[in-house]
């Protein structure tokens, strides 16, 4: 992949694209630019919708683009990477954003696949949903260059889907280590006194599998209250379940948390029960300020994350009775976390990684 009007003497310049700087893909593009600018990188942060949840690092650059349609978006985008050249490389990160920058054709260009975005069909039109899926996506994924978060999406996307992209690695996601353990260290005056397990995310019962959490919780019978922080489209839905389940009392819808890693270091046990992820940031977030996991083992992320002796408390998707298990065994006993080491995942790794890959293209 070659880079336009490179040159070997000035520092890289980097632009990371998306339609918002909102959601794991915000916190993804924030911690990644805020790690290239610390490395001396020329970084900007390309969005469409005035939608920014997070504060922009220094030394970086945020560009909102004010097209009132796609179609001009696509010119305006084009304009504005024309003015700040030379960019050794734009990054898209989520698939609407990949669309967009795939329909300009630009040599320099390379999409971040955050998530499998797999959907289970069930009904008589199920394997023709199945197959327009696939046949979507491998196209989306064809002929590009593409950094997948997780080793397991980098294989769904060439053995799963059939894609045949120009280029694929793996990068994963970068995490400001030091950060999250002095956020985690505070206790905010809503965190329960009394001991409790933990589920972060998203409230989208197709990929995040509540219905499944709520089962093995009960199942599990742990007298420890559950709370559920995030929000997301089926808040009312998870309620009905919770309800029904005879779980009112001892299951919590919090919301939002401004620091969800002070919920996770003061937490029993954090629990995953998706079908689908990328890689699963709330995994290693929990490790990282050394709280104990249990995850079901999705196709990518979590059995990359969950390694060594910790594999053990992976359990089948879409299997209660074995996440029940995992529960239990990991309140009794968890291997010792002060061992494991998550370096890797430092966001100042990643950068220097994905920088390497830039000063050898320009060679």
């Amino acid at each position: 992949m070659k880079t336009e009007n490179s040159s070997s003497n000035r520092p890289p310049c980097i632009v990371l694209f998306n339609m918002t700087l909102s959601g794991g893909a915000g916190n993804y593009i924030v911690t990644l630019a805020d790690a290239l600018a610390k490395q001396g990188v020329q970084t900007h942060i390309v969005i469409y919708k005035d939608a920014v949840d997070y504060a922009i690092p220094q030394g970086v650059q945020l560009h909102k683009l004010l097209a009132k349609n796609r179609k001009d978006l696509k010119g305006e985008l084009r304009n504005l990477l024309a003015s700040l050249k030379p960019v050794d490389l734009i990054l898209s990160n989520s698939t609407p954003s990949n669309k967009i920058l795939s329909s300009l054709h630009l040599p320099n260009a390379m999409h971040i696949v955050h998530s499998a975005e797999t959907k289970t069909y069930r009904g008589f039109f199920a394997p023709l949903k199945w197959w327009w899926r696939k046949r979507t996506y491998r196209k989306l994924y064809s002929d590009k260059h593409l950094i997948t978060v997780s080793k397991g999406l980098q294989e769904y996307i060439v053995n799963t889907l059939s894609a045949r992209p120009l280029s694929i690695h793996t990068l994963y996601n970068p995490f400001n280590i030091k950060e999250i353990r002095h956020l985690a260290d505070q206790k905010p005056k809503e965190i329960p006194a009394r001991p409790y397990l933990l589920h972060v995310g998203r409230l989208n019962v197709g990929q995040k599998r509540h219905d499944l959490l709520l089962e093995a919780y009960k199942k599990a019978a742990i007298p420890y209250k559950l709370y559920i922080v995030g929000e997301g489209p089926d808040r009312d839905r998870i309620q009905s379940l919770i309800d029904q389940m005879g779980l009112t009392e001892q299951v919590i819808l919090q919301g939002h948390s401004d620091n969800p890693y002070a919920w996770m270091r003061h937490a029993k046990l954090l629990i995953l029960s998706s079908d689908y992820e990328g890689f699963s940031r709330v995994l290693a977030e929990a490790l990282i300020v050394g709280t104990p996991v249990v995850s079901t083992d999705c196709p990518s992320g979590p059995s990359e994350i969950l390694t060594g002796q910790l594999k053990a408390y992976l359990s089948p998707p879409g299997n209660f009775d074995a996440l029940a298990l995992n529960i239990q065994k990991a309140l009794k006993a968890y291997p010792d976390l002060s061992r494991f080491d998550l370096s890797h995942l430092d966001a100042g790794c990643i950068a220097q990684e994905l920088v390497k890959s830039i000063m050898a293209m320009k060679k």
